[in-house]
């Protein structure tokens, strides 16, 4: 692979990671929404936004360690 398609696959890869972590925030964010049913639930609290600031840390981490994995490491050949 050139270093140009290294590049582009490691944006796609990247990018993928991006979505499938947002889509698990995404999740995540619907549970804890699900729990202010609960009579004792503050998701207004700074405790809530500091653990949903968390997550969404997490997945911007995560997309760039794919980014930056890809572009170090070579898939195997066949």
């Amino acid at each position: 692979m050139t270093n140009t398609a290294v590049q582009a696959d490691a944006k796609q890869r990247a990018k993928r990671t991006f979505i499938q972590g947002i889509a698990l925030d995404v999740a995540v964010a619907i549970a804890v929404a699900l729990l202010a049913w609960l009579p004792d639930a503050d998701l207004t609290s700074k405790q809530a936004w500091i653990i949903l600031g968390t997550s969404l840390a997490k997945t911007v981490l995560t997309a760039v360690a794919s980014y930056v994995m890809r572009l170090k490491v070579r898939p195997d050949q066949p």
